[in-house]
């Protein structure tokens, strides 16, 4: 079985980081699994740079600067793209070679042309989806508004769009996808819903399948190095944040410090007993983030490249916090669950996927501070109780999110597309596979 996986990066941000896991499962289970990518980040010879026309990448990067960047409301700053320049990729030898093509995040590697391109080849194309791009006229998440349904134009994530990219790119994107059979896997029942209520892969089949998570790295065992790593007593107790960057709005920070702020109102207030007493709540943020803005005490790490630092980390750590306002299935709440890290968020998107039922987990109704700095409270006022459930969290991961059983579900999924007669607009909706 010869499969491309096609990633504008290999391993760098969490669709990728996906994508590379994925990769790495169908390799141990022996299949012939290979990267296709504008960006690596490790010298794995399974992975190939497909080279991006420098001179039409610059051009490109100008106009969307010019006319999507320049022009975003305050609705979102969540990445926003028509997709372009894209590259030839359908003449690639590892895509003509391959019995599966299948598509991660693709904008900047493949534009919409390129999609329709894979799929006039005739061979089975599968696309995860790591967000909402693939439905929409441009934007990652929809902040709310559901024109995909129909056909995306007059854009609330943009002031002004008087050339009509929104509108080019979702025409673009519906004239590709006729051109062949397209495949739609979700790890998120939420987004799996989504796609099969939009106008644009409302007559694909589409499937949930689940992210695995790397169970060898992210373990209990690497909390007490993470501890250490972080300089904090067995007496404090750690709350963690993690993004790519604090500015993302749809990450929900400034909801995180309403939160924090409210629990640790509550908590001063209390008189705890000796055995739930803390005698510090400490907040821990991974990623890029403006160091003025961070609330007092709180424990910078950046952004961490080591995945074995990471994880150090997220074990260390006595709650997760994820005040996301839109999210698909975060990698950040699999890690933590790996570690055995009791987590809290927000009930939205793939979240509830994880957390609900999930022992010392909580979730918060969307944009509630309040009840997310109680669900907090409580998680401290517990914080011994829950460090006995450890081992049962990390215990549900085993059996929900092991990477094994990710590469299984694909390989049947791939073994059925390849040895399945072409058919063109395979309409089997509400076929969400866990």
């Amino acid at each position: 079985m010869r499969v491309v996986h096609l990633s504008y990066n290999e391993s760098s941000g969490g669709a990728a980081r996906a994508a590379h896991g994925l990769h790495t499962g169908l390799v141990v289970e022996g299949a012939d699994s290979r990267m296709l990518v504008a960006h690596r980040q490790s010298d794995d010879p399974r992975v190939e740079v497909m080279q991006i026309p420098v001179a039409e990448s610059r051009a490109w990067d100008v106009v969307e600067e010019r006319w999507i960047t320049r022009e975003r409301t305050d609705l979102s700053n969540t990445f926003f793209s028509t997709g372009g320049p894209g590259s030839a990729l359908s003449s690639h030898p590892l895509v003509q070679s391959a019995d599966i093509i299948h598509l991660h995040w693709v904008p900047r590697l493949a534009a919409p042309r390129d999609i329709g391109d894979l799929l006039a080849l005739g061979k089975p194309v599968v696309w995860t989806l790591h967000d909402e791009w693939a439905y929409t006229g441009g934007c990652h998440y929809a902040s709310g508004c559901e024109r995909w349904r129909t056909r995306c134009d007059r854009c609330p994530q943009l002031v002004r769009d008087p050339h009509e990219f929104v509108q080019l790119t979702f025409d673009a994107k519906q004239t590709a996808y006729a051109r062949g059979n397209l495949t739609i896997v979700s790890p998120s029942q939420w987004l799996a819903r989504t796609a099969s209520e939009s106008a644009l892969l409302g007559n694909r089949r589409v499937l949930c399948i689940p992210y695995g998570v790397d169970l060898d790295t992210f373990h209990p065992a690497r909390r007490e190095a993470g501890r250490a790593r972080l300089g904090v007593g067995d007496d404090e107790a750690v709350l963690l944040f993690a993004a790519d960057t604090t500015a993302e709005r749809r990450k929900g920070f400034a909801e995180l410090r309403s939160a924090l702020e409210l629990a640790r109102e509550v908590l001063t207030r209390e008189t705890l007993t000796s055995s739930e007493k803390v005698a510090r709540v400490r907040l821990a943020v991974l990623g890029h983030a403006d160091v003025a803005s961070l609330p007092e005490g709180t424990l910078a790490t950046g952004h961490l490249s080591s995945r074995t630092e990471l994880a150090e980390v997220v074990a260390a750590s006595d709650l997760y916090v994820l005040p996301s306002l839109e999210d698909n299935l975060p990698n950040g709440i699999l890690e933590a669950l790996s570690c055995g890290t009791p987590c809290v968020g927000f009930d939205v998107g793939g979240v509830p996927d994880m957390l609900r039922g999930t022992p010392g987990c909580e979730l918060a109704p969307v944009g509630d501070a309040r009840a997310l700095g109680m669900a907090m409270v409580r998680a401290v006022r517990n914080h011994a109780l829950l460090r006995a459930r450890r081992p049962a969290i990390r215990s549900d991961a085993e059996a929900r999110y092991n990477p094994r059983m990710q590469a299984v579900g694909y390989l049947a999924l791939y073994a059925e597309l390849r040895d399945a007669k072409p058919r063109m607009n395979d309409v089997t909706n509400g076929d969400f596979r866990q």
